[in-house]
């Protein structure tokens, strides 16, 4: 595997762990959240809380991983096309009798 494409993988698998890190963290915050609130009066499943406030941090978190997340995943297949688009086309083997 050629040099750029190991490193794109390296950083796409970072990018993933860090994204499923910041949606774990989310949604402990939410269930954290509705233990906090009587269910008559709970905000809303969607919550992502007033800005400065720590519910809202964790979200802005998962949005950042999220974007960086699809921008490894962008330049990875970028990557590919360009060491594809490199390669010499298949030789064509021609039998002569």
């Amino acid at each position: 595997m050629h040099t750029e494409l190991k490193t794109r993988r390296r950083v796409l698998l970072v990018t993933y762990r860090r994204y499923l890190e910041a949606e774990r963290a989310l949604t402990v915050a939410r269930q954290e959240m509705k233990a906090w609130f009587p269910a008559a009066s709970r905000p809303l499943d969607t919550a992502i809380g007033q800005p400065g406030s720590r519910i809202r941090g964790i979200y802005d978190r998962r949005e950042r991983a999220m974007l960086q997340l699809a921008t490894a995943k962008a330049k990875l297949e970028q990557a590919r096309r360009r060491l594809a688009a490199k390669r010499p086309a298949p030789l064509q083997l021609v039998w002569i009798r």
